[in-house]
């Protein structure tokens, strides 16, 4: 079966828009065969540095009585590194599973008591994100999403339960076109954040809760999965101009993503290098 994936909002947007939109996010990826050395890397590479902050930071969080605090940062491939590690690569990542699925199911956004926290040292606005281990406070500083979904595969092999997005270490969640989003910004794809398919099932993180008085939280689409997606997508007969996907023979609107989604000033700025 066929799948119809819309891409809306007021004008068109064309195949090759998002393609290139798509593309041009993944050469933001440092540590990549054709990034290497390339003036992208190198603006990554400069904003990461500059984002560290002094030796003496870090010891005065981390040799606290109370509650020990440290201090991440998350890639656009989601990729975790302690903050202070430079260069970021694949190299400097962490990168044990059943060390990285921890950390990320206890991600949420930092509460007041937290802030306070940062406050002391003027950081209150650099980590927008927190994960709790017992007394220890894991403080995270993503480049855009916390949550960067870096594989799109088949639910256990079987295609008829469809399929998962994949985060942190092995951590999956189901994957629907309607839920897909796109930055007016960036151009980047995002998946919001979603639990099981079943009633009743676990949230994966924090982030995963939805209620009454919060806003649904949206991870970042990896840029080669974001190609993937974006293989499918062609224009659509008889639909005039809109975009469709063939993927599961149903037509879904992709929504662009919401502003408070949008990463702040803490994240990576987006500047017009994509366009050289």
């Amino acid at each position: 079966m066929s799948v119809l994936v819309t891409f809306q909002r007021g004008g068109r947007i064309r195949p090759r828009d998002l393609i290139a939109a798509t593309l041009c996010t993944s050469r933001w990826i440092a540590s990549t065969p054709f990034a290497s050395d390339s003036k992208t890397e190198r603006y990554i590479d400069k904003w990461h540095a500059q984002t560290v902050k002094s030796e003496s930071f870090y010891e005065e969080f981390t040799s606290r009585r109370k509650r020990k605090c440290y201090f991440y940062s998350v890639d656009l491939q989601g990729r975790l590194f302690l903050e202070e590690v430079l260069p970021k690569n694949i190299a400097t990542s962490l990168k044990d599973d059943k060390f990285l699925d921890f950390f990320f199911q206890r991600i949420k956004r930092v509460g007041e008591k937290e802030k306070s926290i940062l406050h002391e040292a003027g950081a209150e606005n650099d980590y927008p994100f927190v994960s709790l281990c017992g007394v220890e406070l894991n403080f995270v500083r993503p480049a855009d999403s916390v949550v960067v979904f870096h594989d799109l595969r088949e639910d256990n092999g079987d295609s008829d339960k469809g399929k998962q997005l994949v985060f942190g270490g092995t951590l999956t969640q189901p994957y629907h076109p309607e839920k897909l989003a796109m930055s007016p910004k960036t151009g980047r794809l995002y998946h919001e954040l979603v639990s099981g398919s079943k009633d009743g099932d676990k949230p994966l993180t924090p982030l995963h809760v939805v209620s009454e008085s919060s806003k649904p939280e949206y991870g970042l689409i990896k840029s080669s999965v974001a190609v993937t997606i974006a293989d499918a997508i062609v224009e659509g007969e008889g639909f005039g101009n809109d975009v469709i996907c063939y993927d599961t023979g149903k037509r879904y609107p992709i929504r662009w993503l919401p502003a408070y989604a949008e990463a702040g000033e803490w994240g990576l700025p987006f500047t017009d290098e994509c366009d050289e």
